[in-house]
């Protein structure tokens, strides 16, 4: 199967879940959804950047506004970097905040500032936001 097969097939399962979770037991809610995480964890080590940003989201430190169990934030940060380095404009944004928090990486405002920029311009919208407010930030530290 395809690269973009597995990524497909991934977002299909994980939306057949979305819309029929409340009809399953638990026991089959966790298999759908380690059936999503198998495909999409096969899509993006075959190089698919949709996936590689995807598989980022599910190792954030909090999934639909509760602790997430998946939470790693060296893979996080891996999966980021991936779809980043192929110009994902979203996973720039993501990796931005990153390097200006110091979140599993060392705090590097300048790479966060280049990364937001470079967000916003493969067309991320909030990222022109993320960017100009630390923009602001560091001119006033600079100022002071």
């Amino acid at each position: 199967m395809k690269k973009e097969n597995k990524y497909a097939k991934a977002i299909e399962v994980i939306n057949q879940l979305q819309n029929s979770f409340r009809n399953l037991s638990r026991k089959e809610v966790l298999k759908q959804h380690a059936n999503y995480i198998r495909l999409i964890r096969e899509a993006a080590y075959r190089g698919n950047i949709e996936a590689q940003f995807e598989l980022g989201l599910n190792y954030e430190d909090q999934n639909y506004f509760i602790p997430n169990p998946m939470y790693n934030e060296k893979k996080r940060f891996y999966w980021y970097s991936k779809a980043a380095s192929a110009n994902h404009p979203e996973a720039c944004n993501n990796l931005a905040s990153l390097y200006e928090r110091g979140a599993g990486t060392k705090k590097n405002l300048k790479k966060a500032l280049s990364l937001y920029k470079k967000a916003y311009e493969l067309g991320c919208n909030y990222a022109k936001e993320n960017y100009n407010i630390l923009l602001k930030e560091l001119l006033s530290t600079i100022r002071q």
